[in-house]
């Protein structure tokens, strides 16, 4: 039979080639052979057989004809060449990502693994997801980033987000003007160290709103290995990047802002690394430019993401890392203070989350002093505002149950009301006509029962008239 295939594929070269190598040594084994005589018993006159692989265009539409092998291997009817396939589509990814050099040259060699590779294989799914994390982190910062936002408008948002903590709000204005003029904010990475429940998270929220960034908080508190920093290697199962570039990928930008919340807590005497050492490079504005994740195992740029770091004890950070950061110190708040950001922010946020009305619960001065005095001992407001919160429940409690109240007796009311309309009181009897024979004999009968009683003894005779 004649076959029919074009193509300049790797598939197609290989069969052809196959093909030809089997041709040539059927013709020399037939060569070899000596031809018998003619007429001699059990000879037939036969032509010799040709074999012929025709590489014209064949009166296929598409081209080749459809392909015959199972759905699951290369080139089968799911394989790779599809144009809207799993490999074409990484691929296209890939080219729109803006990849490195170094990085073009590890996908481009992957990628040509992965077209050979069959999806039954064990390292089928792997490969796929190391491409995936290529095509989607953000690799350069983007063409038309936000403006940020201008000095004055972020003080003013901070007066508004934060009471007090002068010094601090000043700090973050002084860093906010570096970044504007500079045009980055490669250079120093903020530590805010002060106790728990002030609001060192929310200035971090407030610092990436100002620049116009997208925010991200990761808690390395507790974190005793160094792959979570770091990341897995792609030779276990279930391999992912670290902590880092999962926040870059989430934040979708390479100018991001990323907080480390309670570094003073990483773990440590770990036989898995040490996780604060990992953060040194993080950290470190002449390192990060490089950062290699080990499920990467390509360098990726740090130098634009912006770190803020909290910290509630400046004991539990090693003296490495601590040199690597600027501390800002913030202190408690006096009990002004506390009345003040009740009054702003605490009370209305407590009486919307509970659903009341501003008009349902309404504290004084007098009232949040008492209650700040002699319910919460702690420098900052997290206690304050617990306990707001259980008085917005008892009032929750009292409305629902006044509420409840109110519609059971209007829900009684309107019963009885249905039931006066549908059953009116029945009409006055009319007045009885008595003959007067019948009336005579009542009379009768009463002065009997009358004079009965009287000679039983149970009622008194009447007087003698007189």
């Amino acid at each position: 039979d004649d076959m029919y295939w074009e193509g300049e594929g790797g598939i197609v070269e290989q069969l052809q080639g196959m093909i030809s190598g089997l041709i040539s040594e059927i013709e020399r084994q037939v060569a070899r052979e000596p031809r018998p005589k003619r007429g001699s018993a059990g000879n037939s006159s036969e032509a010799p057989v040709h074999f012929r692989i025709y590489t014209s265009k064949p009166p296929f539409p598409g081209g080749l004809p459809p392909p015959i092998g199972l759905p699951f291997m290369p080139g089968g009817p799911s394989g790779g060449d599809d144009e809207d396939g799993e490999v074409p589509t990484l691929e296209r990814r890939l080219r729109a990502a803006g990849l490195p050099a170094e990085a073009e040259e590890v996908v481009t060699r992957e990628l040509r693994r992965l077209r050979r590779m069959s999806p039954m294989h064990s390292e089928y799914s792997t490969l796929v997801d190391y491409l995936e994390w290529m095509a989607e982190l953000p690799w350069a910062p983007p063409e038309s980033p936000q403006p940020p936002v201008p000095l004055s408008q972020a003080r003013a948002q901070l007066e508004e987000d934060h009471y007090a903590m002068d010094k601090v709000k000043q700090r973050i204005l002084e860093f906010l003007a570096v970044c504007h003029l500079r045009g980055d904010t490669k250079g120093s990475i903020l530590c805010m160290l002060g106790p728990p429940g002030i609001g060192k998270t929310s200035l971090g929220k407030s610092v990436a709103a100002a620049l116009g960034r997208p925010f991200h908080r990761v808690s390395v508190g507790g974190i005793h290995s160094e792959a979570e920093v770091r990341g897995h290697r792609r030779t276990y199962v279930g391999a992912l990047p670290g902590l880092i570039l999962q926040a870059v990928k989430k934040c979708g930008a390479a100018n991001c802002v990323i907080m480390l919340d309670e570094v003073d807590k990483l773990g440590r005497n770990s036989y898995n690394g040490d996780p604060s050492s990992a953060l040194l490079e993080v950290l470190d504005p002449e390192q990060n430019g490089a950062f290699r994740d080990h499920f990467l195992a390509v360098p990726f740029n740090l130098s634009q993401v912006l770190f803020i770091a909290t910290a509630n004890e400046m004991e539990g950070i090693p003296r490495p890392l601590r040199d690597r950061m600027e501390v800002i110190e913030l202190t408690g708040y006096t009990v002004d203070d506390k009345v003040a950001i009740a009054a702003r922010h605490l009370l209305p946020k407590q009486v919307a989350l509970h659903g009341l009305s501003p008009g349902q619960l309404s504290l004084g001065e007098e009232e949040l002093d008492h209650l700040i005095s002699g319910y919460t001992r702690e420098a900052g407001v997290r206690e304050l505002e617990r306990k707001l919160g259980a008085l917005c429940r008892a009032i929750a409690a009292n409305v629902s149950e006044a509420g409840e109240a109110a519609s059971e007796a209007a829900a009684a009311a309107a019963a009885s009301g249905r039931a006066t309309l549908r059953s009116p009181p029945a009409a006055a009897d009319p007045p009885r006509f008595e003959s007067r024979r019948r009336r005579a004999g009542r009379r009768r009968r009463r002065r009997r029962v009358c004079r009965r009683g009287r000679e039983a003894g149970r009622l008194p005779r009447a007087p003698p008239p007189g």
